[in-house]
């Protein structure tokens, strides 16, 4: 008898062992989940969301379709700039955050296990939300894309480029051109040599930048 248990005993072990291999892992709770929250700075009347790419990445959901949603639900148009996000209308930080959110809730959190670990599916004209930890599935309304704006300048602020000093102008600043477009930088005074200029200030066809390493 002691030895027919044993073996049941051993059965059992080894159907549970093979049903456990087979469940999906283990997702993190939403208690350990927290909503990733935006840089904001200004420049001028705009909005830069300055990590959009690392919110994008942490929610596993593509920047211009949350700064689609944050432009549609804040009243103003939205731009990519490389990895940031530019919403043309200056706002605070609370409001972005809070609409933040709200995306979450609706497009990434499961409304079934509450975890965040989903993706979008698009099926015919439906898209779902399917959840990977509990296989929940959900239709979710994704507004149509915007158009994504392109820069109308050569140069952004912010970023770093590589010029040709071609003349210097009156206070003795390098100046060099990219399409165009002329650009001051502080500190480059030697005609004829190539910098790394980071820019500091666009004005119109001007831009405004200082040497950097």
């Amino acid at each position: 008898m002691a030895r027919l248990v044993t073996a049941v005993m051993q059965d059992y072990d080894a159907l549970l062992d093979r049903a456990r291999s087979l469940l999906p892992e283990a997702a993190p709770s939403m208690e350990r989940f927290t909503v990733p929250t935006a840089e904001v700075m200004y420049d001028g009347k705009n909005t830069v969301l300055r990590n959009l790419k690392e919110v994008a990445d942490q929610l596993r959901r593509e920047p211009d379709q949350i700064l689609n949603y944050l432009a549609k639900e804040l009243g103003c148009p939205g731009v990519m700039d490389g990895p940031r996000g530019v919403l043309k209308s200056k706002l605070n930080a609370d409001q972005i955050n809070l609409r933040l959110r709200e995306y979450t809730n609706k497009f990434v959190i499961c409304s079934e296990c509450k975890r965040p670990d989903t993706h979008l599916d698009k099926s015919g004209r439906v898209v779902m939300l399917i959840c990977e930890a509990c296989g929940a599935q959900r239709p979710v309304h994704v507004r149509r894309a915007m158009e994504v704006e392109k820069p109308k300048t050569p140069v952004v602020a912010g970023e770093t480029y590589r010029l040709t000093i071609e003349d210097l102008g009156k206070r003795g600043d390098g100046l060099a051109r990219k399409e165009g477009f002329v650009i001051f930088i502080t500190g480059a005074n030697q005609k004829g040599t190539t910098v790394n200029a980071k820019v500091t200030k666009v004005l119109g066809n001007t831009a405004y930048a200082i040497l950097v390493p």
